[in-house]
């Protein structure tokens, strides 16, 4: 597993949480050639709490279920 990308989400009062994002790397190989492609992402808080994506722009922090928003550019 690699860790990758890192965004902020926002809750209703404004604070700023840090999401990492994690991807999963599968080898796979057929055809006698070996190929590596991106499997399941998981979100994750920095304290490592986990973080449920429910669309494009909204998250949800799984153990309380607070609700987190991406802002838009320029916002």
């Amino acid at each position: 597993m690699m860790p990758n990308d890192t965004f902020s989400a926002y809750d209703e009062a404004g604070n700023r949480y840090t999401i990492h994002v994690r991807r999963t790397l599968i080898e796979t190989r057929g055809a006698g050639e070996r190929r590596v492609v991106e499997g399941l992402r998981s979100y994750h808080l920095s304290d490592g709490a986990a973080v449920d994506r429910i669309d494009a722009d909204s998250f949800a922090i799984a153990a309380n279920g607070l609700a987190l928003k991406l802002r838009p550019a320029g916002a």
